[in-house]
C-alpha cells in the first residue's frame, strides 16, 4: 500500500522549494549584474562621469532589447542616482574579435527632469572626422 504525504507537509515542501529557487535567482542575477560592472565597456563609461558622486543601480536583465552582450558588441541602460538627480547613462561598446578590448562608441545621458531628451556625452568618431 502506498502512502501519500500529507497536504501540510506539500505544502511545507512548495514553501521551502519556492524559496530556494527564489533565493537562487536572485543570488544568480547579482552575479550576472556584478559580472556586466566588471567589464571594461561598463568602468570605462561609468569613469567617464567621475567628479560626480554618481551611484549606477541595478540592471534590468530581463530587458535582452535594451541591455545585451555579444561576443562583439554591448548595449546597456544604466540607472544612475546623483546627489541632486537621477537619470540613465545608454550605453554602446564594441570590439572586432572576442578577445581585443573593449571599445566604447557612444554615451547618452537622460535625467528625469527633462524627459525624453538626451545629452550626448561620447559619439564614436570616425576617420573623416
Amino acid at each position: 500500500m502506498v502512502v501519500l504525504p500529507s497536504l501540510p507537509t506539500l505544502a511545507r515542501t512548495a514553501a521551502i522549494g519556492g524559496v530556494i529557487v527564489i533565493g537562487s535567482a536572485h543570488y544568480f542575477r547579482g552575479r550576472i549584474q556584478d559580472g556586466i560592472k566588471q567589464t571594461e565597456y561598463y568602468q570605462e563609461s561609468v569613469a567617464y562621469l567621475m567628479g560626480e558622486p554618481i551611484r549606477d543601480g541595478r540592471l534590468d536583465l530581463g530587458d535582452n532589447v535594451n541591455n545585451f552582450c555579444t561576443e562583439k558588441e554591448a548595449q546597456f541602460q544604466v540607472p544612475l542616482k546623483g546627489t541632486k538627480q537621477a537619470g540613465i547613462l545608454y550605453l554602446w561598446a564594441s570590439r572586432s574579435a572576442g578577445l581585443q578590448p573593449w571599445s566604447v562608441d557612444r554615451l547618452e545621458l537622460s535625467v528625469e527632469d527633462q524627459p525624453g531628451k538626451r545629452i550626448l556625452l561620447r559619439k564614436e568618431l570616425t576617420r573623416a572626422e
